[in-house]
């Protein structure tokens, strides 16, 4: 909203011709007489409301854009949209945020020394408790071969 403000300005002129016509021993600016005298005027003015220190923004002549430029434009804001949601993703994933996949966990070995009177059942029992000991020992032929176990010997079986 705009305020009001009441002005009062002199009608005097400061032409070249008005300051010739005074008399010499007469101050300039001083009108003589009271009939001389210059009357205010006052005016209305409409002064903006604004914070102090701030202008109006100035009005800039609004031109419409062509069809394709702001297909073109929301284009390129919803791609680049698209590019910060993939930065931040990768972001995450760098500082220790599970991805989408999960990570997998790294195989774990398992070691088992051979006792006297231990046989390759009873071993591949011990080393996978909750499997079936058939799978285990099966395992265990084809990377040993088939001869007896040896108290001392090591297996290893991988999970």
């Amino acid at each position: 909203m705009a305020a009001v403000m009441i002005t009062a300005s002199c009608a005097r002129s400061s032409s070249p011709a008005h300051s010739a016509s005074r008399p010499a021993g007469r101050p300039a600016g001083r009108p003589a007489g009271r009939a001389a005298e210059a009357t205010p005027r006052r005016r209305l003015v409409a002064v903006p409301d604004v914070a102090p220190g701030v202008r109006p923004a100035q009005r800039t002549s609004a031109r419409r854009v062509s069809a394709g430029t702001f297909r073109r434009r929301r284009i390129g804001v919803v791609l680049g949209f698209v590019a910060a949601l993939a930065v931040a993703g990768q972001a995450g994933a760098s500082f220790g945020e599970p991805s989408a996949a999960g990570p997998e966990r790294a195989p774990s070995v398992q070691r088992y020394v051979v006792r006297s009177g231990d046989s390759l059942w009873s071993a591949a029992t011990r080393l996978a408790p909750g499997a079936d000991p058939r799978a285990v020992v099966d395992a265990l032929v084809k990377v040993r071969g088939s001869g007896p176990v040896m108290p001392g010997e090591v297996l290893r079986w991988q999970r």
